[in-house]
């Protein structure tokens, strides 16, 4: 159960007079409430309400619609490039490395139970935090409900909109579970809540209780926060004392690992076979352990190392590579600061 942050219950929402919303006065929203009230026994009128109450967020097309093509990049930016974002650049900065050296400290104790509980280091926990809000500073503005709805059955639905429609679902449990109003909780305009930024779907799966008050919250508890980030990537794979990025030894061997870092980040093949093809480690590893191969640019030189289970749990948090080397890179310069 959460907090009550917000104090309006979710039965007191229906305004009796509501101009409906034409927007939302659709055969696909009437088949969701119908689901709704089917599958999960939820008053149809009380959904009607929420429905017609929605005021479309303009600043929600900017985010979906058209988008102009930008090029991700590690550390590859040239100043001419407009459209290139630098994701180190981004993350990975001396305020967030100051600021994750004061989360740290702040919530050493509840971050070194996790971390024991969990098998997670603490400052992967908080380079995570610092990634996703800035240690709670931005947690979002756009009101969820509204949100969720526009990009599964509202104007806003794209070829996600079975995704959002899931996920629309997994917040309206989420707000009758936990006795909050889903007409005021707000998050980011993908629907992610909290410190964390958890889904809805996720935040019913992996949120946890960790200052045992019987709540989870992941707003205003640093406790759950941190507890809830550490279960998930446990929930998710996470290998106690694992690796993460070893270094590979360069030799002559750069074009077959440029091929070889095209493939997944999933790890795939055995360390035994990478050897055979002269591309080893710099420090021991186990001949039978599935890897993969990282590429990136740091300076001026492509750096090459293996990527482990824990690299790729990490991208199930946010499923991209450039994410996880943000995670790790942040969490090295954050354990550095705090020793």
């Amino acid at each position: 159960m959460i907090k009550n942050i917000i104090l309006i219950p979710f039965l007191t929402l229906i305004a009796c007079n509501s101009v409906a919303n034409t927007q939302y006065n659709t055969k696909g929203v009437n088949e969701f409430i119908k689901y709704m009230e089917n599958k999960h026994d939820f008053d149809s009128k009380e959904l009607r309400a929420l429905f017609d109450n929605i005021k479309e967020e303009k600043k929600l097309k900017k985010f979906f619609k058209k988008a102009p093509e930008r090029r991700l990049t590690w550390n590859g930016c040239k100043p001419s490039e407009k459209q290139c974002i630098n994701y180190k650049g981004l993350f990975v900065t001396e305020h967030n490395i100051k600021n994750g050296k004061s989360f740290t400290n702040d919530n050493y104790k509840i971050l070194k139970k996790a971390e024991d509980i969990f098998g997670v280091p603490k400052e992967i926990i908080v380079a995570i935090i610092g990634i996703e809000t800035r240690y709670g500073k931005n947690l979002g503005s756009f009101k969820t409900f509204d949100t969720l709805a526009s990009l599964s059955v509202g104007p806003n639905k794209g070829r996600r909109a079975n995704f959002y429609k899931v996920e629309l679902e997994n917040f309206l449990l989420l707000c009758r579970e936990n006795n909050l109003d889903p007409s005021s909780i707000k998050g980011s305009y993908a629907g992610a809540l909290g410190k964390p930024q958890f889904i809805s779907s996720s935040y019913r799966n992996y949120a946890i209780d960790f200052d045992g008050d019987s709540y989870a919250d992941l707003w205003s508890s640093n406790s759950d926060v941190i507890g809830s980030v550490a279960n998930y990537l446990k929930q998710n794979g996470w290998m106690r004392d694992g690796l993460i990025l070893t270094d590979i030894k360069i030799r002559n061997n750069r074009k077959t690992l440029d091929k070889l870092s095209k493939k997944t980040y999933k790890p795939h093949t055995k360390y035994q076979e990478y050897a055979k093809m002269n591309i080893k480690a710099s420090s021991s590893i186990d001949s039978d352990e599935i890897l993969s191969v990282i590429k990136r640019l740091e300076g001026q030189s492509n750096v090459y190392s293996f990527g482990h289970k824990n690299f790729y749990t990490i991208t199930r948090y946010n499923r991209s590579r450039l994410y996880a080397l943000a995670v790790y890179t942040l969490a090295q310069e954050i354990k550095m600061a705090s020793q």
